[in-house]
């Protein structure tokens, strides 16, 4: 190890009183910056490491810049550019040896570098809410007293075992697939989420673990091991920042890697273990941490594109420090040279193989980062009250997606001279051609989920318990108006009825008899002839009880749904449906639409309605639109959980049919050659007043914030 400051001497003043004084005078290094060689470089050229241990910070640099600082002590660009260039196969320039000043001076590790100012609380929480680390333990010293007691973990041997026991597992529970699908689905109960998130502490602990203990085997020293706070949820972290003075790209692999095989030396032997083990809670957690393992194991350490096990994997194995800055800088001058034609120099020499696969690496790594970052801001939406999950979707959109596209727009307006003017017509017609496409009002479709049914229906129900005599329906049957359907009949009714017969005649008779009555013949002839028309008001109304127990059809129509279970004799109540007559031929739709929708739609407005599973588009008219939202979904064809596009609110029974959103009935009514024979799922399309995407998007955003931030 080399102290670059102490190695070095320290540039010489000047003396005399004739000589001039320099232009600038000359920075010098940090007393406390060391030097470690790196290895080799990817095109064989050696490469060092300038070590900042105050900050914990390594910065690799090349043989060029390993040459300037030898010569730092001559303090003057043009004199260290000539010596490199007349004792070494290099030829650099003057500018070279300035833009490394620069670099220099941007990363703090001069004397005469400005300190950068304090960053304020608000932009500190911006930038680090995502992810912040809280150191607990230093755990160096007992990872030097475990490691002796813990080589059988690195032993072949081992390795051998648990790859066995891995592909024995799997090949078993492969032959237990019901088992497994019965325990992920007893997993969505509360105490399978307690299991889950147990079992996820339990590997992630153990994932650090295994970095921690491959860096101690390495020599790297674990400074720290804490929490982290990724997105206010708590993950264990290790620090193995000082991995990078190994110098070998395989051991700064093995230590990258080292996590994602502890996971899976778990995950295999949790396998094996669950295969063989009888039912109870120890097969249960076995479960747990072997689906923990695999699932979280494989998507996100895995990953190249953030920041992961898998990214450091990836640059340890291409041996390429920096993969996503260095891939970043080659994507931009890419798309620099493609879309505005500036002509970039490359900063670095590599193969156009290499080039090509950074390029495609970046743009995949910046389409990952944007559904990550767009699945966080939703997270975080959900996560907390409206107003502030509505301003934490704003930051993640604004600093993290839209920072970005803004800082690129800005060199390019600032190198606006270097680009040539067919560049700019055809950019101008480019602008032109979307603002046509967003602003100009060239929509006016509206497309709306439905049901469609018949829209003249007759059910056909008992008007009260009675006992079916006779039944002349059957499916299909073609009915007319005033055809009888059914005659029931009621014992009880049919009683009370000739009852109030007898009682009306009998006192009929006693008022004929009380006029011969010489004491109080009127009074008896008034009471007797109050009550025989009481009791005749009674069967008259018994009677026409009955006669509704003979049901007739009121329209044409066919004759669907009979219970197949009702003879004569069966006894039926008023809530039981015996048939339906239809009308097909005249149909009916409800749709549901959205509220900026419903604000474009009016009464007698066209609608083509697709029927799933036909060819022959329905036309119809918008007969109804509804003012308020609809409490209950019209069928449970439109609910999500029964195959239809519109979601149930989680917080109401599902048995309710309460949508999540506000939707609006709009009601469609029209006639058609073939007859409508089922209730069926549709797709209705609307004209409705022209509107811009522009409009549209700028409408469905206001209306979100104005809802959900409560305003």
């Amino acid at each position: 190890m080399l102290n670059v400051a102490g190695a070095l001497p320290r540039p010489q003043a000047s003396s005399g009183a004739g000589t001039a004084a320099p232009p600038a005078p000359w920075p010098a290094l940090r007393e406390e910056l060391q030097i470690n060689e790196a290895g080799a470089n990817r095109d064989g050229s050696p490469a060092w490491h300038i070590c900042d241990p105050v900050r914990n910070l390594f910065f690799r640099i090349g043989w060029l810049e390993f040459e300037m600082l030898q010569r730092w002590p001559m303090a003057d660009p043009e004199a260290i550019a000539a010596d490199i260039g007349e004792r070494t196969t290099l030829a650099p320039l003057a500018q070279d040896v300035e833009q490394f000043v620069r670099f220099l001076a941007q990363h703090q590790l001069l004397r005469s570098a400005r300190r950068k100012a304090a960053m304020p609380a608000w932009r500190w929480l911006l930038n680090n809410y995502l992810f912040i680390r809280v150191p607990l333990v230093r755990p160096a010293h007992w990872l030097r007293l475990a490691l002796p007691w813990l080589r059988w973990l690195f032993s072949g041997w081992f390795l051998g075992l648990t790859a066995l026991a891995a592909l024995t597992g799997i090949a078993l529970a492969a032959r237990q697939l019901d088992v497994v699908e019965a325990n992920l689905r007893g997993a969505l109960t509360w105490d399978g989420v307690v299991g889950f998130a147990a079992a996820l502490v339990f590997s992630k602990v153990l994932h650090e673990l295994g970095h921690a203990l491959v860096s101690t085997r390495h020599g790297v020293r674990v400074g720290h091991m804490g929490v982290a706070l990724l997105v206010m949820w708590p993950m264990p972290y290790t620090d193995t920042g000082e991995s990078w003075k190994l110098q070998r790209s395989r051991h700064r692999f093995a230590i990258a890697s080292a996590g994602i095989m502890a996971e899976l030396l778990l995950a295999a032997w949790s396998t094996f273990l669950w295969v063989f083990m009888p039912d109870g809670n120890f097969r249960n957690a076995l479960f747990f941490l072997a689906t923990t393992a695999w699932v979280l194991t494989l998507l996100v350490n895995a990953s190249p594109f953030m920041r992961f096990d898998g990214y450091y994997m990836l640059t340890d194995a291409l041996d390429f420090p920096g993969l996503h800055e260095r891939a970043g800088r080659q994507a931009r001058r890419m798309l620099r040279r493609w879309l505005p034609g500036l002509d970039e120099p490359s900063t670095e020499v590599l193969p156009p193989h290499f080039r090509r696969f950074l390029v495609a690496f970046a743009f995949a790594t910046w389409v990952y980062r944007f559904v990550l970052f767009v699945g966080i801001a939703v997270v975080v939406y959900h996560a907390f009250f409206k107003a502030l999950g509505v301003f934490l979707f704003a930051v993640e959109i604004t600093f993290f997606l839209g920072r970005p596209i803004f800082n690129e727009l800005a060199v390019w307006w600032r190198r606006r001279a270097e680009i040539r003017h067919g560049r700019i017509w055809i950019a101008a017609l480019l602008l032109g051609g979307a603002a046509l496409v967003l602003g100009v009002p060239w929509f006016s479709g509206i497309s709306a989920p439905g049901v469609l049914k018949s829209a003249s229906e007759q059910p056909v129900y008992s008007p009260f318990a009675a006992r079916l005599e006779s039944i002349d329906m059957r499916n299909g049957a073609a009915v007319r108006p005033a055809g009888v359907l059914v005659e029931l009949d009621a014992p009880n009714q049919a009683e009370e009825r000739d009852k109030a017969q007898a009682l009306a005649a009998a006192y009929a008779r006693t008022a004929r008899g009380a006029l011969g009555m010489p004491d109080d013949g009127a009074a008896r002839l008034a009471v007797a002839e109050q009550l025989s028309s009481q009791y005749d008001a009674e069967r008259r109304a018994r009677e026409a009880e009955l006669q509704r127990l003979r049901i007739v059809a009121t329209r044409d129509g066919a004759v669907r749904d009979v219970d197949p279970d009702l003879r004569p004799g069966t006894w039926v109540g008023p809530t039981q449906l015996i048939a339906m007559v239809v009308d097909g031929r005249r149909w009916r739709v409800e749709a549901l639409v959205s509220e900026r929708d419903r604000q474009r739609l009016a009464v007698g407005a066209e609608a083509v309605v697709i029927v799933r599973g036909r060819t022959r588009k329905l036309r119809g008219t918008v007969v109804a639109i509804d003012d308020s939202p609809v409490n209950r979904l019209p069928h449970l064809l439109l609910a999500q959980d029964h195959g239809g596009p519109i979601a149930l609110n989680p917080t109401v029974p599902k048995k309710e049919l309460k949508p999540a959103e506000a939707w609006f009935r709009v009601l469609v009514e029209g006639e058609g050659e073939a007859p409508v024979d089922a209730v069926r799922a549709v797709r209705v399309h609307f004209e409705g007043t022209r509107e811009s995407l522009a409009k549209g998007w700028i409408d469905s955003m206001l209306s979100v914030l104005i809802e959900q931030s409560g305003l």
